[in-house]
């Protein structure tokens, strides 16, 4: 079965019941764009240098900045 947008053969049983395929849904808005698997980073962090650093190495640590209580 093709999808009924573009000349691509359907694969899925979940396309072939929709009558087009994903990308065609994506492109024309039938099919909401899939969700971020990875949250934002909530808290900012700083790169905090160390003084003892061996010649030729560079450090580069993290420190989390964390929220100040009132």
């Amino acid at each position: 079965m093709k999808c009924r947008y573009c000349p691509r053969l359907l694969r899925t049983k979940e396309s072939k019941d929709r009558g087009y395929g994903e990308v065609c849904g994506r492109k024309r808005g039938l099919i909401p764009p899939p969700a971020p698997r990875h949250r934002a980073l909530t808290t900012p962090v700083k790169p905090v240098t160390t003084p003892n650093v061996h010649p030729g190495q560079t450090a580069i640590p993290i420190q989390p900045e964390l929220p100040k209580e009132n």
